[in-house]
């Protein structure tokens, strides 16, 4: 069992309860006890329950009224919201970029272009890929509240994330969807950004909630 150094312990305690939680060593429904986790990796109750405070912010830990706390366990209702939040979001960085930021500044064009041959070209690591893209788009259009909620977003998303990495004929349309993306954002194709937007979070909200209900 990894025992924890004690420099950074919060962080570490944070850090390391997070990756359980998202490689599934802590599934989903698991009832969180700070003294007994923190028994299990040989720290104080204290940073075990900030660590604790801090998912619940980023919402892989919810506090539940008479039970304490336990690990996220998305419905399908929160899938289809959190696909809808973060079509959402895609279009407004992406209509932001095209509209106000590229035009004043073309040399951010280059980042995406260097992004478009990553993804487009050279690279098999799909969910790198997914997460770096939307990552961009976001970091890009320059909004921090927008930045932070989608961070919360994604990190939702990996709980659920399942077989579509892979999954060929998964992978490929999302590929193609991400290459129709950046074209669409570098070119300042408004429509073109937008529709593939659309298609790309209709496909992976549909791929999700494939995999979800089959694991039930």
């Amino acid at each position: 069992m990894t025992k924890l150094s004690y420099t950074a312990l919060n962080e570490q305690a944070y850090q390391i309860l997070k990756e359980s939680i998202l490689h599934k060593d802590l599934p989903p429904g698991t009832r969180l006890v700070d003294s007994q986790l923190a028994e299990q990796y040989g720290i104080s109750r204290t940073p075990m329950r900030d660590a604790i405070r801090k998912l619940v912010e980023e919402g892989l830990v919810v506090k539940n009224s008479q039970k304490g706390y336990s690990v996220y366990s998305p419905t399908i209702d929160d899938i289809k919201e959190i696909f809808e939040l973060r079509e959402i979001l895609d279009i407004a960085a992406a209509t932001k970029l095209i509209k106000e930021i590229l035009p004043s500044h073309p040399e951010l064009i280059a980042e995406l272009k260097a992004g478009y041959k990553q993804i487009c070209t050279e690279s098999s690591d799909f969910v790198k890929d997914d997460e770096q893209l939307h990552e961009t788009l976001i970091r890009l259009c320059g909004n921090s509240r927008i930045m932070s909620l989608y961070s919360d977003l994604d990190t939702q998303t990996r709980t659920f994330r399942r077989s579509t990495a892979t999954n060929s004929a998964r992978v490929k349309m999302a590929n193609k969807m991400h290459c129709l993306i950046y074209e669409g954002v570098i070119e300042l194709d408004l429509a073109k950004a937008v529709s593939a937007i659309k298609l790309h979070i209709s496909y992976s909200k549909a791929d999700a909630i494939d995999d979800f209900s089959k694991a039930e």
